[in-house]
């Protein structure tokens, strides 16, 4: 994950500009007040009383010990996972469907999105108000959303409240009402926001990344447009609903204060009725396969005036079951994913053109794809590249040198049990897991293999996945002043698209 640092991080903290505040109170009162008596002189401090010259070492990575998952199937086909975490009374709930944005209809663009959005917009006869109010009396919180390759609801809840809260769980996600009124106001809500990301020159460059490296065709470059969201009435919702949202697709995960011979009566009572209407929908797998890129093309979207270059660099990645995911984790620490990364010391410490750099693989069911990106200073957009395309092949041809791959390791190793701190944190892991049909041994398995990867590994995968000669180079800002100094770095062919191409109506 990368780290951006923030404009905040050069401010003094709140407690700093206190301490300033009452020296120069103090400076202020000093010509009124009388003289103070003499203090006995302070004895010069001990030597062993300094600060530390040296930083703590670091100690092993921690073995993590995960209860096993204990799974059950109701009579409708709904898989219900329980990990139990009974150390605190609550509950911690996930219920996981193949309806993400990969299943949108190709003219409709963001239909699950806004499916899922819509969900706890009303459900089981309650309107959004009433529906907040009976979460509320239960002290529960309940969220709903889709992303690439599934959509969610989640809930959390005290134990005590578990039965009622699963009832609207269920609601939510098994009986939304869709108001047409509700329909109306966040679908113009959706296409305001479309309207305004063409002044966002990041919501450019994403949406011109995503389509230059896929295509229109690949579901992973189709664009959200404002006519596709003005066709998205109460009748489509309903129709993706039905034929997305199935028992026997679905997997409820349950977390934390959860003993199965007790907790799957409710389930039952919960989720018992919910029927599938009809045969599950084709999913054709085909339609992820990854577009060849031939040659690295440099294209321009024209921002007059900005005083900053958004900067795209990639191509397609790998999908999550990779068997060369922990290599791959560790290669984009190393290049990326850090702030102690090379693109950040880089761009950032060293040479000073922006506030952040960093690269991604975005792994979903098929090849997500892998950036490396910054929002550059726009006269030194040129040079900024420059130092991208370096890094890029660095990594690829130079060894890594040993202490940098143990701190990359460390990084990830020690970083990890802060995402299985809480019951929340465990059951959204365990949904990552379901929804790419990974083993739940994963989660013990991380640390140590990512321990052992490999200097060889690193530069394997690296030659394999990350490829400069082969990339989609996108650059948002200011064409006048970018344009020539790009054509001159000769990085390859040099196009102008309009913003209106990828911000469209």
């Amino acid at each position: 994950m990368n780290r951006a640092p923030s404009p905040m991080s050069y401010l003094l903290p709140r407690s700093a500009w206190g301490v300033l505040a009452l020296a120069a109170l103090s400076a202020g009162c000093a010509a009124s007040a009388p003289a103070p008596s003499p203090a006995p002189a302070a004895s010069a401090p001990r030597a062993d009383a300094q600060f530390p010259t040296t930083p703590p070492a670091i100690g092993p990575a921690p073995a993590l010990q995960l209860p096993s998952p204990e799974t059950r199937t109701l009579a409708n086909g709904l898989k219900v996972m329980y990990v139990r975490m009974p150390e605190l009374p609550v509950v911690s709930a996930a219920l996981v469907t193949p309806a993400g944005s990969t299943h949108d209809p190709a003219n409709l663009p963001g239909l699950a999105s806004f499916t899922a959005s819509m969900l706890d917009e009303g459900a089981g006869g309650r309107d959004p108000l009433q529906l907040a109010e009976a979460l509320d009396l239960l002290g529960a919180r309940l969220s709903t959303g889709a992303g690439w390759d599934a959509a969610q609801v989640n809930l959390y809840v005290l134990r005590r409240n578990l039965p009622e809260a699963l009832g609207l769980m269920a609601d939510v996600a098994v009986r939304p009402d869709f108001p047409a009124k509700e329909v109306t106001r966040v679908r113009d809500e959706r296409i305001v926001e479309l309207t305004r990301s063409r002044d966002l020159p990041a919501a450019v460059a994403g949406n011109a990344f995503q389509a230059l490296v896929f295509g229109s065709k690949h579901p992973y470059g189709r664009l959200s447009t404002t006519q596709a969201v003005r066709g998205m009435d109460r009748s489509r919702l309903v129709q993706f609903h039905r034929s997305r949202y199935r028992p026997d697709q679905s997997t409820l995960i349950l977390v934390g204060d959860v003993e199965p011979a007790s907790v799957q009566p409710l389930v039952e009572q919960a989720f018992g009725g919910w029927k599938a209407n009809g045969a599950a929908p084709a999913f054709d797998a085909a339609s992820l396969a990854a577009p060849e890129i031939a040659r690295t093309t440099v294209y321009v979207v024209d921002k007059p005036g900005a005083a900053q270059s958004v900067i795209r660099i990639g191509h397609p990645g790998v999908a999550r079951n990779t068997p060369d995911y922990f290599p791959l984790m560790v290669l984009n620490t190393l290049l990326g994913g850090s702030f102690t990364s090379r693109l950040n010391q880089n761009l950032r410490e060293t040479h000073g053109y922006t506030y952040g750099a960093g690269s991604s693989f975005q792994m979903r069911r098929g090849a997500g794809p892998f950036s490396a990106q910054a929002e550059v200073v726009s006269a030194k957009t040129d040079s900024a590249m420059i130092e991208f395309f370096r890094e890029l092949n660095r990594i690829r041809s130079e060894p890594i040198p040993a202490d940098e791959l143990e701190r990359a390791k460390r990084y990830l190793a020690l970083g990890f049990p802060q995402d299985l701190e809480t019951t929340s944190d465990v059951a959204q892991q365990m949904a990552g897991l379901v929804t790419y049909d990974l083993s739940p041994g994963f989660l013990a398995e991380y640390v140590p293999r990512v321990l052992a990867v490999t200097a060889e590994d690193v530069r394997r995968v690296a030659n394999q996945y990350i490829r400069p000669d082969r990339a989609v180079v996108v650059v948002v800002g200011d064409r006048a002043s970018i344009e020539p100094t790009l054509r001159a770095l000769n990085l390859g062919e040099v196009q102008v698209r309009p913003v209106e191409e990828f911000v469209k109506d």
